[in-house]
């Protein structure tokens, strides 16, 4: 049975949250209009939105460092750490670097601990546009690659759920090409506009954040059930050719 660990499962739901909690968290500081928010205006804590940064921040670093550097960690699939990998790494360093700083140095004044001084914010993030642009420019890069070379493939058989669809590869490749990267990168290229106060530059990182997010999470989700019931395909076949397989 070939090498399948790339820990895409909680890469994937990791990165899905934050895609979609950093454009949440910006609308609770700085006051920014946002449909589908979720999240009660009144009930802000920086502590505690330092807490779950810093949560994810400790799933997503060591994970996605383990799989850029453990090249190829695939063996099927050997460029999958390129696509997927190294832009969460890359994501995950400005989640460290970020929750530290809301932690050290967000603090308004020292009479109300929990409240973010949006200058100060604004400021903080200036340089960081740059890393956060040019990653939307890796994730473009990404997406066509993904599509051109046909990067993800379709699911194999014995992957339940997905796996029916696996003699159509297009669908799978145009949903994370466009869908999960595509959109990703375009909240990422606006980020320098947004973080300037753009209001239209705003509502489209929410939105495309928002959506990708939402995918990137629940697609990796699904995975837990599909790739549990593909490997355990795959050891009942290698026991017994002839056994059968969990379809869905």
């Amino acid at each position: 049975m070939q090498t399948l660990v790339m820990y895409n499962t909680t890469v994937g739901v990791i990165a899905g949250l934050v895609l979609l909690l950093v454009p949440r968290f910006w609308a609770v500081v700085t006051g920014a209009q946002a449909p589908l928010l979720l999240i009660a205006r009144d009930t802000f804590s920086r502590t505690g939105w330092v807490a779950a940064f810093a949560a994810l921040a400790l799933v997503l670093y060591p994970l996605a460092l383990i799989s850029t550097v453990t090249h190829p960690l695939h063996s099927a699939k050997t460029w999958i750490d390129t696509v997927f990998s190294e832009p969460a790494l890359i994501l995950a360093a400005v989640l460290v670097a970020a929750t530290w700083w809301l932690a050290r140095h967000a603090r308004a004044d020292e009479g109300d601990p929990e409240r973010i001084d949006v200058d100060r914010l604004r400021a903080a993030l200036a340089p960081v546009t740059w890393i956060v642009f040019w990653l939307g420019i890796v994730l473009v890069v990404c997406a066509v690659a993904i599509i051109r070379f046909n990067a993800v493939g379709g699911a194999p058989e014995a992957e339940p759920i997905t796996g029916r669809f696996g003699h159509l590869p297009v669908l799978e490749n145009l949903f994370f090409g466009i869908g999960l990267y595509g959109l990703s990168a375009i909240g990422c290229l606006v980020f320098p506009r947004a973080v300037r106060g753009n209001h239209r530059a705003w509502l489209t990182l929410y939105w495309c954040w928002t959506l990708a997010g939402l995918g990137f999470a629940v697609f990796s989700a699904l995975n837990f059930y599909t790739h549990t019931g593909m490997l355990i395909n795959f050891a009942s076949l290698e026991a017994d050719p002839a056994s059968p397989i969990f379809l869905w």
